[in-house]
């Protein structure tokens, strides 16, 4: 499948569907430190567009490794 192909998309949210989940047990674990949002202070880590993912976190050498961990780990799984 090529970059561009109508199916690219339906496909790329297919697979990182799971994404979410891996973040919720990385923050069950509390590797990762979110960033609280609004007057609740909401912890939000990620947002998930259509086919974009921003990741939202607190700047530091831990939350760099964190992330860096998880998308290797998607790229092993995906197989690209």
């Amino acid at each position: 499948m090529r970059q561009g192909d109508l199916l690219a998309s339906f496909l790329f949210l297919i697979v990182v569907e799971g994404l979410p989940k891996v973040l919720r047990e990385v923050d069950k674990r509390r590797l990762l430190k979110a960033l609280k949002i609004g007057r609740n202070e909401v912890d939000v880590n990620m947002f998930q567009f259509f086919d974009d993912i921003m990741f939202m976190c607190k700047n530091n050498v831990q939350n760099i490794v964190t992330i860096k961990s998880i998308l290797r780990c998607f790229e092993l799984a995906s197989g690209a």
